[in-house]
Order: C-alpha cells, then sequence, then structure tokens
C-alpha cells in the first residue's frame, strides 16, 4: 500500500470538506471523494477506515490545527488589545485561505451538530483544545489588570466575537450582489472588516472612568 504523506493527508481532507459541503453527510461518496483526490478507494479505506472515520478527521483537523494555531500565536504578558488584534488576524487568514470551512461547519450544524458534539467533546476529554479556555483566561485576566469592564459572563463575548468573524464569510455571497461596487473578496475590505469588529468590540470592553 502506497503511503500517503501529511500533504497529501490534507490535500484528501480539503476535497472531502468539499464534497461534505456539496453533498451532505447522506449525498458524500468516498468514490467521489477518492476520485477528486486522485487515490483509489482501497487507499481511502485503508488511512480512513470509514466515511464517518474521514468526516471525524476533518473535524479534528478544524478543531486542533485550525483553532489551536491561533493560541500558538499568543505571547505571555500581552494586553487584551494584543490578543483580540491577534486572535482577529489569524481567523480570518484562515477563513480567507480555507473559505470551505464555515460552509462545511454550516453544513454540519444544518445536519444536527452531533458529530461535531462528539468530536469537540472527545477532543475536551484529551485536554487538546486550548484556544477558547485561553481567550477566556486572557478576558479574566485582562479584567483582573483593570483593562476591560467586569463580564458576568466571558463566553458571551467568545461568542459575539466567533459570530463576528464566521458570519461574513457564510453570508458574503448574499451579501455581494447587494453591493456590486463592493470587492468583498479582496484583502483592504478584510482588514477593514477585522478594524470594524476590533474597534466594536474592544472599545465596548475597554475600561472607562465612572464606570460602576
Amino acid at each position: 500500500m502506497v503511503e500517503i504523506n501529511t500533504q497529501k493527508e490534507e490535500q484528501i481532507l480539503q476535497i472531502a470538506m468539499q464534497v461534505f459541503v456539496e453533498k451532505g453527510w447522506h449525498g458524500a461518496k468516498m468514490q467521489e471523494i477518492a476520485d477528486r483526490a486522485g487515490v483509489n478507494k482501497a487507499m481511502l479505506h485503508y488511512y480512513f477506515r470509514s466515511k464517518e472515520r474521514l468526516y471525524t478527521a476533518i473535524l479534528e483537523m478544524l478543531f486542533l490545527k485550525f483553532l489551536n494555531s491561533i493560541a500558538d500565536s499568543f505571547t505571555p504578558g500581552q494586553t487584551f488589545a494584543e490578543t483580540l488584534q491577534l486572535f482577529l488576524d489569524h481567523f480570518h487568514e484562515k477563513l480567507k485561505n480555507n473559505p470551505t470551512l464555515p460552509l462545511f461547519i454550516a453544513r454540519e450544524l444544518s445536519e444536527g451538530g452531533d458529530r461535531a458534539n462528539r468530536v469537540i467533546r472527545q477532543v475536551l476529554k484529551q485536554n487538546e483544545l486550548r484556544t477558547p479556555q485561553i481567550m477566556i483566561n486572557e478576558l479574566k485576566l485582562a479584567q483582573a489588570r483593570g483593562e476591560i469592564i467586569p463580564l458576568e459572563e466571558p463566553v458571551q463575548f467568545l461568542l459575539t466575537l466567533i459570530g463576528s468573524c464566521v458570519y461574513f464569510f457564510l453570508a458574503r455571497p448574499i451579501v455581494q450582489p447587494l453591493f456590486p461596487e463592493i470587492d468583498f473578496h479582496s484583502d483592504a475590505f478584510i482588514e477593514q472588516r477585522k478594524k470594524m469588529i476590533f474597534e466594536h468590540l474592544y472599545y465596548g470592553l475597554k475600561k472607562r472612568e465612572n464606570y460602576p
């Protein structure tokens, strides 16, 4: 059996993700994924065992490689403004370079999200998903330093942050016809988007004089 190197494995996962987006869980076939990836079906089954395991591998790639790469960019002692800016930079860069990711998650959620739920629980059990908890900790540290106002529930901020980042990439095909004069795929627009999110979220939290 020919070995699949890391680069080829990632290519297969990217192609499989696209097929799952187009066809959904039930419509996606291992044969089509193998054909598009340029490998035979026997090899695909040898390395991923089943469609379920292949799908799980995509989710693991998303939650571990994608999300944890953001945490790897953080350094001890940085301000919350720096943490937020790094998060926005890395998150948008990942989605810009891989627009299939949010579509894949949207498709998974439209089918109930049960597979993603199981993978997240397993990843958390192995203590391998770092970024969400690091962001929560950074919020608490920023509060303790007096950099931002107290938050009743830091998870609310995290949900707003992720939603603000992801929604644009999901909605872009619908928004584009409404404003044909704007290039929503341009680097300049992405930079404006990051700046807008940063200013609304950070200055909404920034400690102000006479705050009760």
